[in-house]
């Protein structure tokens, strides 16, 4: 899903719908990462590898706005 809005952003030439996919995506990070910290230790790392390269993506085009 988050791959999803990263594209959709790449894609929205005038940024009529920037806010709403950003915010879109944002929740869905703060839900991940939630559920994440909730985890033991050993399934924690390998969940935080699993999403490493989505999430690498995501603050590419979102971390400096």
């Amino acid at each position: 899903m988050v791959e999803f809005h990263v594209k959709s952003i790449q894609s929205d030439i005038d940024g009529r719908h920037f806010e709403d996919w950003n915010a879109e995506a944002s929740q869905i990070w703060k839900d991940i990462f939630r559920e994440i910290s909730a985890m033991e230790d050993s399934d924690r790392t390998e969940a935080l590898e699993l999403i490493r390269e989505q999430w690498m993506e995501y603050l590419k085009h979102f971390a400096s706005i």
